[in-house]
């Protein structure tokens, strides 16, 4: 079939139109999201923040240009007899960019859970938002923690605080995750039964000018900061968490 000039005409402003998007679509993808970088390991570590709806939009280039691929995504709060769970509200957006910028993606469910019951149903709700975005185990490459700290929790009781923690861990590693635990170090030391979650990985905050945190037993992360800057994803008090993952735990 040949072309007339009516129909060249036609076919070259196609043609441009479609340069001008695909330009634009560039501009946008260099602008917020960048292109994949290597992960820089430093004796072992590798920097991970972890962001939730307090970040507000995260711009994924500028983290990226700080040398940082990793995150953990808040996915939502739990649930207790005074409060329903809820979704994480900058979760999908979060997870998504993310995604599209390479970013290596864990997420953490902050608990409210004070019994068993509560905390299955933690599990259960954490379950069915990564299910709501089609994240399947394979899809992440950071743990899925179960993020405990409230006071009202630690004021259970030691066993009922492991008991808790097990019972939120197993639904999750049962569903095919690796389940992770987040707690202070003073917490971690306190109100846990070491033997009962050693099988889990262990996610520390402690912040401390020490190289490493106050804890007498292994860890896999270690939340050394929540006032670092990283521009891109400081909340608007221009604060960020930052964290060391360990290649092999510590």
């Amino acid at each position: 079939m040949r072309l007339n000039k009516r129909n060249k005409k036609e076919l070259r402003k196609i043609c441009l139109i479609l340069a001008l998007i695909g330009v634009v679509f560039l501009w946008a993808v260099g602008e917020t999201i960048g292109f994949p970088i290597p992960t820089n390991i430093d004796q072992g570590r590798i920097q991970v923040i972890d962001v939730s709806s307090y970040n507000g939009r995260i711009n994924w280039r500028k983290v990226k240009d700080q040398k940082i691929n990793h995150a953990m995504l808040r996915i939502g709060t739990g649930m207790n007899s005074d409060r329903e769970g809820s979704e994480d509200r900058r979760f999908r957006a979060n997870y998504h960019s993310a995604s599209y910028a390479s970013i290596h993606t864990g997420v953490y469910y902050y608990s409210y859970a004070t019994t068993e019951k509560q905390a299955r149903q933690e599990a259960s709700h954490c379950l069915s938002l990564l299910r709501k975005y089609g994240i399947d185990p394979q899809d992440l490459d950071l743990p899925v923690a179960f993020d405990i700290e409230e006071e009202s929790v630690f004021k259970t009781g030691r066993e009922n605080v492991t008991k808790i923690t097990e019972t939120f861990c197993e639904e999750i590693k049962e569903a095919g995750y690796t389940p992770m635990i987040y707690s202070g170090a003073s917490a971690l030391k306190s109100y846990f039964i070491y033997d009962r979650i050693k099988d889990y990985e262990i996610w520390v905050a402690h912040y401390t000018e020490a190289d490493a945190p106050s804890i007498p037993f292994p860890y896999r992360m270690w939340q050394y900061t929540s006032s670092a800057s990283v521009e891109g994803a400081n909340t608007a008090q221009g604060r960020c968490d930052i964290n060391y993952y360990q290649t092999e735990e510590g």
